[in-house]
């Protein structure tokens, strides 16, 4: 029997080249290739503890460019070395937006709610009433809205009436009702996005009284482009202006779309009064790899961190391979012929060509039952993904 691809080409706790961080959450440890590129985002979050006191940023790139893993690798560091200035534990998650043409700010909202869950702002509302006196006058000093002081005190009765309160504060439209048994005046959503994002700080409120910084990470923010009617679209815009204010301290967002440059992206979303807000400096591209050295770097650092480097060295050794260890399982001719292919457009120069074309050629390696990935295989391979 044939040893499995993995033992072939000593990769370590893995089947395959490819890292996916919503496959395996721990390859969010993982981003090759664009050190200052990152440390520029890095000295963006750390300041932005202090001032506004989350962050709020918007990334965008082309398919395939890393936005993904560069969300989930910005949840790794905070959570693993988080800013000075950030005194409470960062509770970070992640949601892929879906928008369609009738779409509107309500349909966001209940998105970003129903990820964070009934269960945890239940939980935190027990918390609450367990560590301050009068409940009542701390929920108006969290939420700054009577209706919202009143409405959420019913999480805390579990059963029809707390389910209840949770639709109305996704935005659902009440009944009269179940607005009475609330006591509450309207549905959250009469007004609009308002009321909306309102509740959404308040809840940021709520959670930096459990000692959470609530951040969300909402990647695929291309589908704001296909809303089509003026209203809605308008409604996700000021839903946007508004949770970007700088009295937003509370809750921190971070927003990936796809564009190959910041004037792609959906309208509503770039607006000056949304880069005013943000910032300018708070817009970051994630370009394709520039160069052929950059090209190296990444390939080098991806094969040094998948492969069992001590593995591969004795069997480089014990099988007088002829290739070197920074690019084992490439012959150094391989490598750069690689390299090269990689970046004769780039355009195409992405992280997710890149790791496609090593898989490719290291499965036909593979399959030729060859140790090492020779030019034969490059020039096989590389055309089709490069070309």
């Amino acid at each position: 029997m044939a040893m499995e691809f993995k033992k072939w080409f000593c990769l370590d706790k893995r089947d395959s080249f490819t890292i996916d961080a919503k496959v395996n959450p721990d390859d969010a440890k993982f981003y090759f290739g664009r050190d200052e590129k990152f440390e520029n985002i890095k000295a963006q979050l750390r300041r932005s503890f202090v001032e506004p006191g989350v962050p709020k940023m918007i990334i965008f790139g082309s398919y395939g460019s890393g936005k993904t893993q560069t969300l989930y690798h910005i949840k790794h560091v905070l959570l693993n070395d988080k800013p000075e200035a950030c005194k409470e534990e960062p509770l970070i998650l992640h949601l892929d937006l879906e928008m369609h043409s009738k779409s509107d700010c309500s349909d966001w909202h209940v998105q970003i709610l129903e990820t964070l869950g009934k269960e945890v702002v239940s939980q935190w509302m027990d918390h609450l009433f367990d560590s301050v006196q009068n409940l009542d006058n701390e929920l108006k000093s969290v939420f700054r809205d009577n209706n919202l002081a009143e409405a959420t005190k019913n999480l805390r009765a579990g059963g029809e009436i707390a389910h209840l309160t949770w639709r109305w504060l996704c935005g659902r439209k009440m009944t009269t009702s179940e607005l009475e048994r609330l006591r509450v005046t309207r549905s959250l959503g009469d007004i609009g996005a308002g009321d909306m994002v309102k509740t959404l700080i308040g809840i940021g409120r709520l959670a930096e009284r459990n000692g959470k910084r609530l951040i969300f990470l909402m990647d695929e923010a291309e589908h704001f482009t296909r809303i089509k009617t003026g209203d809605q679209s308008e409604s996700i815009h000021t839903y946007l202006r508004k949770l970007s204010e700088p009295w937003n301290a509370s809750l921190g967002f971070i927003l990936s779309a796809y564009a190959l440059t910041r004037d792609d992206m959906a309208e509503i979303i770039v607006r000056s009064d949304i880069r005013t807000r943000i910032g300018e400096n708070n817009f970051i591209e994630i370009p394709p790899l520039p160069s052929v050295k950059d090209i190296q770097i990444f390939l080098k650092e991806l094969l040094k961190q998948l492969i069992k480097q001590k593995e591969a060295e004795k069997k480089i050794q014990d099988e007088s391979l002829s290739v070197r260890l920074e690019t084992y399982p490439f012959t150094t001719e391989a490598f750069d012929t690689l390299c090269e292919f990689a970046s004769q457009d780039l355009i195409k120069a992405l992280p997710r060509n890149l790791i496609k074309a090593v898989n490719e050629c290291a499965i036909s390696a593979w399959y030729e039952r060859k140790h090492i990935i020779g030019l034969n295989i490059i020039n096989e391979v590389a055309p089709l993904v490069f070309g």
